[in-house]
């Protein structure tokens, strides 16, 4: 297979496409996150970030999607692998949705309260459109298609900072700004598919039946779903451990842990499927790199965690007067463990380069059940959740270390 012109500059100019687009979308979600709590009372407030953290935690479980559509996925002349990926991404988005109705009379009208019904039909809506985003963009990735990439990423995170700034500053309510963050990955699906779907379809090969890509998703959307847990579900999680705090204290730490966590775990999460291409085609460079990235993830991590000491509760009182207070120390805590889960961002998608579909599934799992396990350990409620914080990913990390250090240099992906 010859090289294509997007191929030549797979490394280089890939990562600075996807940075460039991760910096655009995560500056967009940031935004939204940030603002938003000034235009709602406490109580709304903590609905939206639950209906957010649902939202990402079912996209964090269907980004299992990408990463297996990613790793299957290459650029041919013959193009036969568009049928198989649309029947894959079909069989997702209706399993998808039809699990969150089932699901839904169980958890969601404690969750979501009055605006159950409105929230779950904008989950539904969500997974939906994100599924059909997840297979796209792995196909783009799979064929190092990275302005196809970046334009899928900033196009969503465009239209959806758009909804939602209109939503929250006309007071439309928390239900018109549940579907104003489910729109737009239905939209920005489409809008790409008119934009590169010929491309798509006359380029990409997969290199295995519908029936092996099932198979193998489930390990894949499995670990991502434990990804979600650990990040984008712990508003969720939080809401309904009981840990014995205040209302206050609770929304306190919704906040600080999503908005001192994102600047270190998005850009991570956003470049997986990136890091699975660059891993997967230079196997005998893998464990090089992971250590190099990992190490200077940890002492940049360091650095931030001591600043956050003194800088974050200045910027959260800055911002939001005394409306949400936490200790000073539970900024550092907190962003260490966002290095931690960054971690974890690095040695999965090693570990999946080399198609350890259960090794890495066993990582992100492990890490998971350690994460909510330590939420329900009878002690106080703000020690519980930092604990929980730390502990989840350093198991993680070693489960996944472990496969790496096991794995030979020169094997094949």
């Amino acid at each position: 297979m010859s090289d294509s012109p997007t191929q030549a500059p797979a490394n280089g100019g890939g990562l600075t496409w996807i940075l460039g687009a991760t910096v655009v979308a995560g500056g967009l979600g940031y935004l939204i996150q940030a603002a938003v709590p000034a235009f709602l009372t406490g109580e709304q407030y903590v609905v939206f970030s639950v209906f957010w953290s649902v939202v990402y935690l079912v996209v964090s479980g269907l980004a299992g999607v990408q990463q297996e559509t990613t790793r299957a996925s290459r650029s041919s002349d013959t193009g036969r692998g568009w049928p198989i990926l649309r029947r894959f991404a079909s069989i997702y988005a209706v399993g998808a949705a039809l699990v969150i109705a089932a699901s839904a009379f169980f958890w969601a009208p404690r969750v979501f309260g009055d605006h159950a019904v409105a929230l779950v039909a904008a989950l539904a809506a969500a997974a939906v459109g994100y599924t059909f985003v997840a297979v796209i963009s792995g196909a783009l990735y799979g064929v190092r298609d990275w302005r196809g990439v970046a334009g899928m990423t900033v196009t969503d995170a465009v239209l959806r900072a758009i909804t939602v700034g209109v939503a929250v500053v006309l007071g439309l309510g928390v239900a018109v700004t549940g579907w104003a963050v489910a729109l737009p990955f239905a939209a920005a699906a489409a809008i790409l598919w008119i934009v590169t779907g010929r491309g798509i379809r006359n380029r990409v090969e997969v290199d295995a039946t519908l029936r092996v890509l099932l198979r193998q998703s489930l390990q894949t959307v499995g670990a991502s779903i434990a990804t979600g847990v650990m990040i984008s579900g712990l508003p969720f999680l939080l809401g309904i451990a009981p840990l014995g705090v205040d209302a206050a204290l609770l929304a306190s730490l919704i906040l600080v842990i999503t908005l001192t966590r994102a600047p270190l775990v998005i850009p991570l999460l956003a470049l997986q499927s990136y890091l699975v291409v660059t891993l997967r085609d230079h196997p005998a460079q893998a464990r090089r790199r992971v250590l190099t990235w990992g190490a200077g993830l940890l002492a940049l991590t360091a650095v931030l965690a001591g600043l956050a000491v003194y800088v974050g509760p200045w910027v959260v009182g800055l911002l939001y007067g005394e409306r949400y207070e936490l200790p000073s120390g539970a900024y550092a805590a907190i962003v260490g463990s966002a290095g931690l889960t960054g971690l974890l961002c690095i040695t999965g998608p090693a570990v999946l380069s080399a198609q350890r579909h259960t090794a890495y599934l066993a990582g992100w799992a492990t890490a998971s059940v350690v994460t909510v396990a330590t939420l329900f350990v009878p002690i106080d409620g703000l020690t519980r959740v930092l604990v929980a914080l730390v502990a989840g990913p350093i198991v993680g990390v070693v489960v996944h270390a472990v496969t790496i250090a096991r794995r030979r240099p020169t094997a094949t992906a």
